[in-house]
């Protein structure tokens, strides 16, 4: 049954007042009716009227501007008015007045039937729309908290899990060494068997974690620093190798010795290549083999194009495109071999994304398939790109002051600038890390310097150098002769402007 208007007419013509009181009580409605613009407003602010007539030229409405009145008092009542062919076009206008519609006196009875029903009809559908709006909200709101809820159980659950299973993991390794006693060969492969679920256990625990984080649309936080891609790629098999080794399938890595350090997250970029790798050996069938090779540099040269094949069923244009989604589940790649899963590859783009760079899948029919993607290359450019100027963006938006402190080297006997063989700048930034907070980065360029970034003022950034500068010597992480120097470079304190600050950075960092 129809919700019961209650109709509030207002108009100095009698005549007008009884025709809509007559139509609007045929229709079930109840109907006020009144001469004057003072005793309608009075109904009005009574409440409960739901639907306003008037005539645009009622003694106390003052024409437009009463109309626009009523319209700001009451924004959700809805307005018929009721105006001569005589008035203003613009007082008549129904987006200038606010008014919801409109009727040209002389009336007619069909003309007010009509022009109510249709405005009940039009006042209802807003009604349960807003209704079914809000209602829609609500859901959403609790079903984005039940996901919340889900990720943070997740979460918790696989960090639970996490540490005791460390414990497992570090346990066996000593028992597999035999550091705590030798095995007999039977209980080698008991153990052997048990260590490779342990590790197993250990990925599935990695792909909880990412999932959650995933679902819950939080960002992929990345903690840049130059990265050895083969050393990279080195671990990559080591984890996978007894499972390789198992399949009979080869891994071979072309990549150049001499291949360009990498600017990227350590362990984020080991997960893209754990991931595709594993991928990989789940495609590839017993004594097949999996290459990974570089492209060369991009046009702009400053990131790496990395290329991984391996000798599975070549996949179908629609695999191609669904290949990257989440939980995406192709079909067998060959009898036995198991099913594709699509976790692991939409987790290596979103960290491959996250670094700036693109992947693609390519089909190779008859020869397997290829993954093509690009990592940025270590140098200037990128450290801008990647952590300078998002550094920089956040410390706008949440206004926090943003310091670059330059350490170098310098031989007191020479009075210049030298470079650190490998081995001590490692020692040398592995000590810079444990004296700045975590949040902090700290990136070693060019063997003779070590750049940290971090949100912190001027003052607070000149201890931070003080203190890198005595502890440096003082533990000896420098030779002897070696001397340990800073310089600072504060926002806004230095450079007032985000484009003087970038000006600024790039005279201390720069390539020479």
């Amino acid at each position: 049954m129809a919700e019961k208007e209650r109709i509030l007419v207002v108009d100095p013509e009698e005549s007008v007042r009884e025709m809509v009181s007559k139509i609007a009580i045929q229709m079930g409605h109840e109907i006020l009716a009144v001469r004057d613009g003072k005793e309608a407003l009075e109904l009005l602010r009574k409440g409960s009227i739901t639907l306003l007539i008037a005539d645009l030229q009622v003694p106390g409405l003052n024409g437009l501007e009463g109309i626009k009145s009523l319209r700001a008092e009451f924004p959700d009542l809805p307005i018929l008015c009721m105006a001569t062919v005589s008035d203003s076009p613009s007082d008549i206008d129904e987006v200038v007045s606010g008014v919801t519609s409109t009727l040209i006196k002389p009336l007619t009875l069909s003309e007010m039937r009509g022009k109510l029903t249709r405005l009940i009809y039009e006042k209802n559908l807003i009604g349960g729309l807003t209704k079914k709006s809000i209602e829609l909200e609500r859901m959403n709101e609790e079903l984005k908290r039940v996901e919340q809820l889900k990720s943070d159980f997740i979460m918790g659950i696989s960090h639970e899990l996490r540490t005791p299973l460390t414990v497992i993991k570090e346990v066996f390794s000593l028992v597999l060494e035999e550091r705590i006693g030798t095995l007999t060969e039977d209980q080698k492969e008991y153990l052997g068997i048990a260590n490779k679920n342990i590790l197993r256990l250990g990925s599935m625990i990695d792909a909880l974690q990412n999932f959650s984080r995933i679902e819950s649309g939080k960002e992929l936080k990345l903690k840049f620093e130059p990265v050895r891609l083969n050393t990279i790629i080195d671990e990559a098999w080591m984890t996978l190798s007894q499972q390789l080794e198992e399949k009979k399938i080869a891994f071979e890595n072309h990549l150049d010795p001499e291949t360009p350090m990498i600017f990227g997250d350590r362990n984020r970029l080991m997960e893209v290549f754990v991931n595709l790798m594993d991928h990989a050996m789940k495609s590839t069938p017993s004594g097949g083999k999996i290459t990974i090779d570089s492209k060369g540099l991009t046009e702009g040269r400053d990131y790496l194009k990395i290329i991984l094949t391996d000798m599975g069923r070549s996949l179908s244009p629609e695999e191609l495109a669904n290949v990257f989604d989440r939980f995406s589940q192709g079909q067998k790649i060959q009898e036995g071999i198991g099913l594709v899963t699509g976790l692991g590859l939409a987790v290596a783009k979103e960290i491959i994304e996250a670094h700036q760079g693109v992947i693609q899948a390519e089909s190779r029919p008859g020869n397997g398939n290829a993954f093509i993607f690009t990592l940025p290359v270590f140098g200037v450019d990128t450290i801008f790109t990647l952590l300078i100027h998002p550094m920089l963006t956040k410390a706008e938006e949440e206004k926090l002051n943003f310091s670059m402190i330059q350490t170098e080297f310098w031989d007191q006997r020479t009075k210049r600038e030298t470079p650190l063989t490998d081995g001590v700048l490692e020692g040398v930034v592995y000590a810079i890390k444990m004296m700045v907070r975590s949040m902090d980065v700290v990136i070693p360029f060019q063997s003779s310097r070590v750049y940290i970034f971090a949100f912190v003022d001027k003052k607070l950034a000149k201890e931070i150098g003080e203190r890198i500068q005595t502890k440096s010597v003082q533990g000896g992480y420098v030779p002897k002769g070696i001397h340990v120097q800073f310089r600072t470079y504060s926002f806004p304190k230095d450079a007032r402007s985000r484009d003087d600050f970038v000006k600024g950075c790039r005279l201390y960092l720069k390539e020479e």
